[in-house]
């Protein structure tokens, strides 16, 4: 683990508000006079002195997720593997205890977190001088070598997962910071979300599909637009599933009187409040974490983003690699989403 004293002090303060139980993610925000991390999750501002290149480097070694937002500001939260960093108070761990063999930590922890965001099984295992990541696609299968120095070699018969593989290799040998979508990654988000989520709304694969034209025509605005469009049909089904499972009839009633006829912002804030005091939350794994700082960021930046193109004033300023990163959270943001609407369905709304 390659940090400074600074770095790992930043961590530690990140992590420290993350388990007292705020869970949004932070936002740095920088003016003349002091460096704040703010928590949208009600946490006072905590007072910093990184700069980018540290937040960058936790990013690296995957202690931490980083995104910016519309107006470009560093967000993040910590990563399991951060936690346990402060936790451990910074200690070693076995390389044994991660991956086999002797390739170089931190590419590996890049290889993977690209495998994992696209749905691809792999298993590692020691080669000379080297760990080697067998991938597979379905029916195909390649290797990714990954050695001391931190060089890649992928290996394969020629084929779709093959050349995905390579173009891997040359973004993170070109720099990209690891744990962050690649450009390239957007063409398979469609497919991501049918496996994940093979009910997902045709509507919602559509106009993501549309983005993603949009995005590599370079047709920002337009991206911004269609990416809203998913993200308001599938908040709405969230909140018609809501209403639906809402158990006393009467209170489902009073629900869908504060919902009808009012704006998606509106339903949303509505849906917001009734699901604070909602009996029967999930209690387990990711779907019991806060739901405004999971599901809300991406919702409310599709919102704005959407509601600048849609109604415009002027021509909105929009960040290339900022739609990049909020395309990268979609797919995640669907399975959410969807994954909430199934507990509604099997365990009903009691409000």
């Amino acid at each position: 683990m390659n940090l400074t004293k600074e770095q790992k002090d930043l961590l530690k303060s990140i992590v420290s508000v993350y388990e007292s139980g705020d869970t949004s993610q932070f936002i740095v925000v920088r003016t003349m006079e002091k460096s704040s991390l703010l928590y949208p999750g009600g946490h006072a501002p905590v007072d910093i002195s990184a700069d980018d290149a540290d937040f960058e480097q936790l990013a690296r070694e995957g202690l931490l997720t980083l995104t910016r937002n519309s107006q470009g500001s560093l967000c993040g939260k910590p990563t399991q593997a951060g936690i346990d960093a402060v936790r451990s108070n910074f200690a070693t761990p076995p390389k044994s205890a991660e991956f086999p063999g002797d390739g170089d930590p931190g590419t590996i922890r890049a290889v993977a977190s690209f495998l994992e965001r696209n749905n691809l099984t792999f298993e590692a295992k020691a080669i000379q001088h080297a760990t080697q990541l067998v991938v597979h696609d379905g029916p195909m299968t390649a290797n990714v070598n990954v050695y001391k120095t931190g060089n890649i070699q992928v290996q394969g018969s020629p084929g779709r997962l093959l050349d995905f593989l390579n173009k891997m290799k040359e973004a993170l040998a070109g720099g990209a910071t690891p744990g962050t979508v690649l450009p390239f990654e957007i063409e398979r988000f469609p497919e991501r979300i049918r496996e994940k989520v093979p009910n997902c709304d045709p509507v919602i694969v559509h106009f993501v599909e549309e983005a993603i034209t949009c995005y590599k025509s370079d047709a920002l605005l337009a991206t911004a637009f269609m990416l809203g469009a998913a993200s308001e049909r599938a908040i709405n089904l969230l909140i018609e599933c809501y209403a639906e499972s809402i158990t006393d009839p009467t209170n489902r009633e009073k629900f869908r009187a504060r919902i009808n006829n009012r704006t998606i912002s509106a339903r949303y804030e509505e849906f917001k409040k009734s699901y604070a005091g909602c009996k029967s939350k999930p209690t387990d794994g990711v779907l019991a974490q806060d739901l405004d700082a999971v599901i809300g960021g991406t919702f409310q930046f599709c919102r704005i983003t959407r509601n600048e193109v849609g109604h415009p004033q002027i021509v909105p300023d929009l960040d290339r690699g900022v739609l990049l990163a909020n395309l990268g959270q979609f797919v995640t943001y669907v399975e959410r989403i969807y994954g909430l609407m199934v507990h509604f369905q099997k365990t009903g709304v009691v409000v």
